[in-house]
């Protein structure tokens, strides 16, 4: 634990989920285009949402730019560690694994078992990178 930096764990858990809150802002927009309107009740928001949970492509994308936003954050927490980077990077992916299955909810069983499965690769992916631009002689 003296390894881990908790500090540079936080910091990259806040900016990436910053980001995902953007992205699915952006991802929930790109699918449900002027449906998702200010006036809509709550019962009429669910439907959507319901809608949105059936379609393959909203899912994949969204699974898609939620690996990638995990790649940053083990990436983040690698360089604002600044030592033992995979180290870094794995407990941020541990972090987001519990942050996820807390946060899942009705999310399609094969999503949440593929974005599970992915978590820690991901965010150890991350930290690998960090470690060779850390490792690179400055130019």
């Amino acid at each position: 634990m003296q390894n881990i930096s908790i500090r540079a764990v936080i910091l990259a858990t806040l900016a990436v989920l910053g980001i995902d809150i953007v992205s699915g802002m952006v991802l929930t927009q790109m699918f449900g285009g002027p449906a998702w309107d200010a006036g809509l009740s709550r019962e009429e928001i669910q439907r959507a949402y319901q809608v949105l949970m059936q379609d393959v492509r909203y899912l994949a994308l969204g699974l898609l730019l939620g690996t990638a936003t995990t790649v940053l954050g083990g990436y983040l927490a690698a360089r604002l560690a600044r030592h033992m980077p995979y180290y870094n990077a794995l407990a941020f992916g541990v972090l987001g694994v519990l942050i996820s299955t807390i946060g899942a909810g009705s999310l399609p069983t094969w999503v949440k078992v593929v974005g599970l499965g992915l978590s820690l690769p991901a965010a150890v992916l991350g930290g690998h990178i960090a470690k060779l631009r850390m490792s690179r002689p400055a130019s």
